[in-house]
């Protein structure tokens, strides 16, 4: 597993789309629009995924592929 200090989103498939939650990597807060943990009271960068299921690791596993926006995330999946 990646490193838990590091920022992440929580990625499920949802009706065949994918949804993702951005989290603080050091606290474990649900993050608003705008990355910014109220608990820490510090700016997070969120570009690692934690896939729930096997949907989601393809579909985001996919989007990296084709969306040069997404070539700096990594991923893991959550079994």
């Amino acid at each position: 597993m990646t490193n838990s200090k590091r920022d992440y989103f929580l990625a499920c498939a949802e009706d065949g789309s994918l949804s993702m939650r951005p989290y603080c990597g050091s606290c474990g807060h649900q993050l608003n629009e705008d990355y910014f943990c109220e608990n820490c009271q510090r700016q997070c960068r969120c570009t690692h995924v934690k896939c729930k299921d096997r949907e989601s690791y393809s579909l985001m596993n996919a989007l990296i592929k084709k969306n040069k926006a997404f070539k700096n995330f990594t991923i893991e999946i959550l079994l």
